[in-house]
């Protein structure tokens, strides 16, 4: 079905809409075509005897007649719905194999009052294959890190056990003690990997219980000494990344380790370390107490050794702060560390990330409107006789 041409109110209002990079079709509520912009003609190498006054259906050698495209335009003016996205990825003539997205939306037509609806083709290839590259990319970087945590997690657990024999293979003393620390660190970050493991290497870690895992350790790692003591965790569940656990986990060894040490010497009631943690507002606050015979003299002078010497360095890449409290009632060390829950973090990461990408595509757009001339005015654009309608009177 052919027709002659276009109305004299739609003349004056082409070159505004052929000014739009993006392929347009106005349809009526039978889907017969009355209008195609430039772009739609230069995308499908159509002509206007071809389009206008055709079904939309049978454009395209039949392209758009599919089950799922004909159900979403049925409902558009009936039920007042738009269509935003809907891809179709398959062969078109003249353009070849595309990922084409279709919008729809109703529009009146001035006047007449008569209900349209505005299709607007994009072609969207380019961007949907770079994003499948990526999801693409992401699933192999999630396959070689589960890889490399792995293998971290193996040569964690091989150092540990070596340690374990080289430990009781020297008399008690010094020596023993400074091995035994060294493994409970290394173990520390052994019970890191085993959660990585749990949660599918997503690179978020639950703190409670690695917590728990770390005390594991070191009762593991006590032996029969562990009958002087036991450790106990309670709390806040938070959720924090990698690097954040790495350091709050090294402190907390550290600050156990301290107290198994020194707390319950010469004691002959059993003792208990407590853990707890809290997440409050924007803070995160671990309190590691015991209620031992506390720091004083000796005990004072060795706990600032090179422990706490790491404690202080973990600290400060956390931006974090301890105090510590001791008394004949125990010792208490509380952890203050800026807090963001892994998952806002990472929301906040993709924000910035979309807000630059929006910004360099409205700088594109920019710069291609400059490149564009619009023979158009603004009394062009009252007089369409095609206007969307935001809430028409039905």
């Amino acid at each position: 079905m052919g027709h002659s041409g276009a109305d004299d109110r739609t003349v004056r209002y082409r070159d505004i809409v052929n000014s739009s990079p993006k392929a347009q079709l106005v349809i009526d509520e039978a889907f017969v075509v009355h209008y195609a912009n430039l772009a739609y003609y230069q995308m499908f190498d159509g002509t206007e005897d071809e389009t206008l006054g055709e079904g939309f259906f049978r454009l395209c050698r039949g392209v758009w007649d599919t089950g799922a495209l004909r159900t979403l335009l049925e409902a558009v003016l009936p039920h007042d719905v738009s269509i935003n996205g809907f891809l179709m990825e398959q062969h078109f003539p003249v353009i070849g194999r595309r990922i084409l997205a279709l919008t729809a939306r109703r529009v009146v037509r001035d006047g007449a009052g008569t209900d349209h609806i505005l299709i607007t083709v994009q072609d969207v290839t380019k961007a949907e294959m770079a994003h499948r590259a990526a999801a693409l990319y992401i699933r192999k970087i999630d396959a070689m890190m589960t890889e490399v945590h792995h293998r971290v997690k193996n040569n964690i657990a091989s150092i540990t056990s070596m340690l374990r024999i080289e430990s009781r293979s020297i008399p008690q003393g010094t020596a023993r003690d400074v091995v035994e620390r060294i493994a409970t660190r290394v173990e520390s970050m052994g019970a890191l990997y085993d959660l990585l493991a749990v949660n599918e290497n997503t690179g978020e870690v639950d703190l409670k219980p690695y917590i728990g895992s770390i005390c594991t350790s070191i009762e593991r790692m006590a032996g029969p000494v562990v009958d002087g003591w036991r450790i106990t965790v309670s709390g806040d569940t938070a959720t924090i990344s990698i690097d954040k656990a790495i350091s709050v986990g090294a402190i907390v060894n550290e600050l156990i380790a301290n107290s198994t040490k020194y707390a319950f010497q010469n004691r002959t009631t059993p003792g208990t370390i407590s853990v707890t943690t809290a997440v409050r507002h924007d803070e995160l606050v671990i309190d590691v107490s015991d209620d031992g015979i506390g720091l004083e003299g000796d005990a004072e002078a060795q706990s600032t050794g090179l422990g706490m010497r790491l404690v202080d360095m973990y600290l400060r890449a956390l931006d974090g702060k301890m105090d510590r409290t001791s008394g004949a009632e125990g010792t208490r060390c509380r952890l203050t560390i800026p807090f963001v829950n892994y998952q806002d973090e990472v929301a906040a990461q993709a924000e910035s990330a979309l807000q630059t990408i929006a910004a360099q595509e409205r700088d594109a757009d920019r710069s291609n409107a400059k490149k564009r001339t619009t023979t158009a005015v603004a009394g062009d654009a009252i007089a369409a006789p095609f206007s969307v309608a935001a809430h028409p009177s039905r």
